[in-house]
């Protein structure tokens, strides 16, 4: 959907475009800022990387305190203030503040600095993983900057769609744009921006595997750097190099940039957790494991100390790994409880930030409301377009609701499906019977099984909260997290059955992707309502084989049969697992729901020994 929006979104600016400068040539204005504004806004600007927070309270003094202050001495003020915004970290803020500042310069007729916001909004939206939101801003600026000429605002333009691509993973396209970029600032002496198009290309190159080409790129911003004397910029890039050499295998020259990296950091006074990070990957590789140890925990102390939420979640995940390779399970499980406490606490920060943007975003909506009743008002002149171009608007705009609101459609059904997945694969039950199991282990005083079981069940329940958002995972994946899920049920029922897999050798589990959790469902059916009331030792069997065109699944047990209370447990406990499965093949239109069967199975004698649940997934 957002690649199909392109084009709408692209006509819909040369339309518009085309419209505004009608608007420019039959209606001039003439307001310009005065010298004494001006000098001040410059300072404002030179003082903004150093202190942006204090320079936003120096806007507003000027705004408050300049008398007969007009629209495009406001329009620039509250384009530094937007600039400052973002600078600070308050993106939303920032967006809020530039698209009042859009508004004004479309209505001065300044296209240039109309473009400079677009770049701001776009970065900003960016930041908040609105994608398609930031694509649109990023196209706008780059037509605006292509009409005018202005080759920095298109290089700006090309850089904000390479940084949009690369957080899709769509590398190749990124390294596209940034090329494009790299291309306008070939004769340049722009040192700064030459220095992150090299770092940009060589990234994206290092995420295509082309290490060569990664580090060539790396190294010519280096030298740039060196030259420039900007010494964050060479911690930075000694870091990145350091990573990229780790990525090519090559170890000792790894280290050797990432000693640098640290070296430098410490004769400028600065802290960085990112060399040592890198350190303790490195060593981590190496098995190093005390070593990596002591470089994670330099980097988790800097992160704790600029409260880095994310950074901290993952090295605690690093050193989890190494306490349980270490077998020392208590520090683990402590780590892994600190690291749960950080998590929950990111998680509410993103919710309270959700409902912050969605009452700026409202917010905008009002005042964008009242500048445009006023400019009614006021600007009836330039109202005097011809029917066909409205007529054509319209019919754009209209276009552009209609596509909008069939893919808010399409992922508001996607997300609900993946709750009630996501609720129909942890139902409380499960997951308060085998913590009491976990319990009781500790209790018998067990604590290094106790310790697997908890790492064996905190992996399962990350794993069901990662796959339930990704649309396919590989066949090996689906297969880990099915043989952790029935080990888990096994420390459940005290080993009440065994299991078996069998996965037809010339099936390559790696290569093959399936929807998440598509055997979890019947798994559980088999052991609760067959296997868990059987007499004696039960078996489940999970069976996967291929015909020419087909993955053909199989999940049987031999336990007590589908009696009437059976059935009657699953009509209303495992029908809505059911349909959850049957509607996720449904939404894949290969038509395999259709291939679900379930069989049940009887002895010679007539009597009940078991199900059989069957179906199959088209792979070609």
């Amino acid at each position: 959907m957002l690649l199909g929006m392109n084009r709408l979104y692209s006509l819909t600016y040369s339309v518009i475009t085309f419209v505004v400068l009608v608007m420019f040539l039959s209606c001039k204005n003439d307001v310009e800022i005065r010298t004494s504004i001006e000098n001040e806004l410059a300072k404002i600007d030179s003082a903004s990387y150093v202190d942006p927070q204090y320079t936003i309270f120096r806007i507003d003094s000027l705004i408050t305190n300049t008398s007969n202050i007009n629209d495009a001495e406001m329009a620039m003020a509250w384009f530094y203030k937007g600039e400052d915004y973002y600078l600070n970290d308050q993106f939303f803020d920032a967006i809020q503040v530039h698209k009042k500042t859009y508004d004004l310069f479309n209505k001065l007729g300044d296209p240039y600095n109309k473009g400079r916001c677009l770049i701001t909004l776009s970065a900003a939206h960016i930041h908040l993983k609105d994608y398609e939101i930031a694509q649109e801003y990023a196209l706008e600026a780059l037509h605006i900057a292509q009409l005018i000429q202005n080759h920095r605002i298109e290089a700006k333009a090309y850089n904000q769609l390479f940084h949009l691509h690369f957080l899709l993973k769509d590398y190749k396209k990124a390294l596209t744009y940034i090329h494009k970029s790299d291309s306008l600032f070939k004769d340049s002496k722009d040192t700064t921006s030459i220095i992150a198009i090299k770092s940009n290309i060589a990234s994206a190159h290092l995420q295509l595997k082309s290490y060569n080409k990664a580090l060539k790129n790396y190294s010519e911003a280096l030298t740039l750097s060196q030259h420039s004397n900007d010494t964050p910029t060479l911690v930075r890039l000694l870091n990145n190099i350091g990573y990229a050499y780790i990525e090519a295998q090559d170890y000792d020259s790894a280290e050797k940039f990432l000693r640098g990296a640290i070296t430098v950091n410490k004769n400028i006074n600065a802290i960085n957790a990112a060399p040592f990070k890198g350190l303790g990957n490195l060593f981590l590789i190496r098995n190093q494991t005390d070593s990596a140890k002591i470089n994670y925990q330099k980097a988790l102390k800097i992160f704790d100390l600029k409260k880095n939420h994310k950074e901290i979640i993952a090295v605690s995940d690093k050193l989890i790994s190494i306490s349980i390779m270490l077998g020392d399970y208590h520090e683990a499980l402590e780590e892994q409880m600190r690291r749960d406490s950080i998590q929950k606490l990111v998680n509410n920060i993103e919710k309270d930030q959700l409902l912050s943007f969605a009452n700026v975003k409202y917010e905008v909506k009002e005042q964008e409301s009242q500048l445009i009743h006023q400019r009614e008002i006021n600007e009836t002149n330039r109202l005097l377009f011809s029917s066909a171009i409205i007529s054509l608007i319209l019919l754009l705009i209209a276009l552009g609701f209609f596509f909008y609101n069939l893919k808010l459609r399409s992922a508001h059904k996607a997300s609900e499906l993946e709750q009630r997945l996501l609720r129909a694969q942890m139902n409380p039950h499960f997951i308060f019977n085998t913590l009491a199991a976990i319990q009781n282990i500790t209790l018998e005083g067990n604590s290094i099984r106790s310790s697997n079981h908890i790492a064996k069940f905190s992996k399962l329940i990350r794993q069901n909260f990662d796959y339930v958002r990704k649309e396919k995972i590989s066949l090996d994946k689906e297969m880990a997290m099915i043989t952790n899920y029935i080990q888990t049920q096994q420390l459940r029922f005290n080993e009440k059955f065994d299991y078996q897999i069998k996965v037809d050798a010339n099936i390559q589990k790696s290569a093959i992707l399936v929807p998440p959790m598509l055997l979890q469902p019947f798994v559980e059916n088999a052991i609760e309502y067959g296997l868990k009331h059987k007499q004696g030792k039960g078996v489940l069997k999970v069976f996967i084989s291929k015909d020419n065109k087909h993955l053909i699944f199989t999940v049987e047990d031999n336990g007590v049969g589908r009696s009437i209370v059976a059935r009657q447990l699953k009509v209303s406990e495992g029908l809505h697992a059911t349909d959850i499965f049957k509607e996720r093949l449904k939404r894949r239109g290969k038509g395999e729901e259709k291939t679900f069967k379930i069989e049940d199975l009887y002895s010679p004698e007539g009597a009940p020994m078991g199900t059989r649940v069957t179906f199959k997934l088209q792979v070609l």
